[in-house]
């Protein structure tokens, strides 16, 4: 399989196509990709979904994809690696910003396709990434921070259109209860006790064993398992990505200390937290 490397932090691709000429592959680096308009098929990890003008994809190192188009299509490509988030022009970078990257990285609701379900919030995706094109293109000053800028509102315009936000926003039923647990996960990895799996039964009015074999039948995998899997996660993303204190990590994650915080690293990577950082 083709793999494509960049070494740049930062690429924009802005282009116009008839038909597309790249076979299934990844990559070595993150790519958010916009349709400012066409329509055809994306083909991502094996599942196929329509793409149509305003969608929204988000892809990592670890995801295999290809468009095949049904008519003429214009993409935006925003593709950036991981030192992107450690050099960003200076800009500081609020503790709750990682967090919204981080949990729309390691997310399994980026997995299914499109990331933006709101019309509105198509169109204005679309015009933040035209000036980022041009911002890019342009290479004048304070161009890379102005860039930046506009990449943070596009991660929580995103955010907004997530089912977890969805949901702990409305009281509307969601596709699914196995839908909505990953959704509340989600909203709330970062305060484990309303995790706990009484705490998590009682939300949604389930008995903790009914509610952990249900969610073990949708999804394969155990409710522990799959907070503390993707915990994990996000703490890995957190040590490589950024040069964030051990106590300061262990303290958002709800661990008691930097030890509890080890020992959890340990047993998911069997790794300290200096070598996973390296």
């Amino acid at each position: 399989m083709k793999r494509y490397k960049q070494f740049d932090s930062l690429m924009i691709d802005d282009f116009e196509v008839d038909k597309w000429e790249h076979p299934m592959h990844n990559h070595n680096h993150f790519e958010l990709i916009f349709i400012v308009r066409g329509a055809g098929t994306h083909h991502l990890n094996g599942v196929e979904s329509e793409y149509n003008t305003g969608h929204l994809f988000l892809l990592g190192p670890e995801d295999v994809h290809a468009f095949k188009l049904k008519q003429r299509s214009r993409f935006i490509y925003f593709k950036f690696t991981r030192q992107y988030f450690q050099h960003h022009g200076e800009l500081p970078l609020p503790d709750l910003w990682h967090r919204d990257l981080e949990q729309l990285l390691y997310s399994p609701e980026r997995k299914k396709g499109n990331l933006l379900s709101e019309t509105s919030d198509q169109e204005l995706v679309a015009q933040l990434l035209l000036i980022i094109s041009e911002e890019f293109n342009r290479n004048k000053a304070l161009s890379r921070k102005i860039i930046f800028q506009l990449f943070s509102v596009i991660i929580l315009i995103v955010k907004r259109n997530s089912q977890g936000y969805a949901l702990q926003q409305s009281s509307q039923p969601a596709a699914g209860i196995a839908e909505e647990i990953m959704g509340y996960i989600e909203m709330n990895i970062y305060e484990p006790e309303k995790l706990r799996l009484k705490n998590l039964a009682d939300h949604f009015h389930y008995s903790p064993n009914y509610i952990g074999m249900l969610f073990k039948e949708k999804v394969g995998s155990t409710l522990r398992d799959y907070v503390s899997q993707y915990r994990y996660k996000l703490i890995e993303q957190r040590l490589k990505s950024s040069q964030t204190g051990m106590k300061q990590v262990a303290q958002e994650f709800g661990f008691v200390d930097e030890s509890h915080l080890h020992k959890f690293i340990k047993s998911k990577a069997g790794k300290s937290m200096s070598e996973l950082r390296e």
